[in-house]
């Protein structure tokens, strides 16, 4: 009687026993193919309940352990996973997205953007500011910057008197100075300025008598003119023991 020898199932020969064999080595043969059935699936503790279709699935895996282990756990549809195709990022780039919390709206705020936006912002003009020890006494702030509404905010107050006493206010580049001179009927009065001006915009005197014989009259500022940077004449001061008010803006 033929009987082959092997370890696995792939061993066996289909052929064996033939039919003329006698029964003699019956017992040969079934001891053969159990130990090569238990050989060839020594950790099928139970039933095998996978078609032929889904075992072949694997057929042409060659994917390791490990690398099967990676998606232990995955709860991810096809769907979403297909959300990945075409995807050419590396695992630097996607890890830029670490810890980002900007929302959609908030990402999409940088749609159209066509050049650095630090560079823009730095274009942007500086709003003047100063320190708040270069603020004048009275100004009733201690804020260090400017804006057009806290210097009308400070006049609306009183705290930039320009009708009596004498001050200075500087903001940013631009400089304010008022004051009170005396004057002589018809005489000019030439006043020196706190400030040496690059560019004066805006100047005038306003002549008021204190002689009792024309109490509050005032008279239009007449021939005024900036003799020097620091410097400004009145040349037609009105009354006799009069003064007159002026006032200097310019940077």
């Amino acid at each position: 009687m033929a009987l082959e020898t092997g370890t696995y199932v792939n061993s066996l020969n289909a052929s064996n026993p033939a039919s003329t064999d006698g029964l003699a080595q019956a017992d040969d043969h079934i001891r053969l193919l159990k130990s090569t059935i238990k050989s060839t699936l020594p950790n099928v503790t139970g039933a095998i309940t996978a078609t032929q279709l889904e075992l072949n699935l694997m057929d042409g895996v060659t994917a390791t352990t490990a690398e099967l282990n990676v998606t232990d756990g995955l709860t991810a549809t096809t769907a979403e996973l297909n959300k990945l195709e075409g995807v050419t990022a590396s695992t630097t780039e996607i890890n830029k997205l670490d810890g980002l919390t900007a929302s959609t709206a908030e990402l999409n705020y940088v749609d159209g953007v066509t050049s650095s936006i630090q560079t823009q912002l730095n274009g942007i003009q500086t709003i003047p500011s100063q320190a708040e020890s270069t603020w004048v006494t009275g100004t009733d702030t201690t804020e260090s910057t400017v804006t057009a509404e806290k210097l009308k905010a400070a006049i609306d107050a009183g705290t930039l008197d320009m009708t009596t006493g004498t001050g200075t206010a500087q903001i940013g580049s631009l400089k304010i100075a008022w004051g009170k001179n005396s004057a002589v009927a018809g005489g000019s009065v030439t006043i020196t300025l706190p400030f040496s001006y690059t560019s004066t915009s805006s100047y005038g005197v306003v002549a008021m008598s204190d002689d009792g014989n024309h109490p509050g009259a005032t008279r239009g500022a007449q021939g005024v003119t900036i003799t020097a940077v620091n410097q400004i004449v009145f040349a037609k001061a009105g009354f006799v023991d009069s003064f007159c008010h002026w006032h200097t803006i310019g940077y």
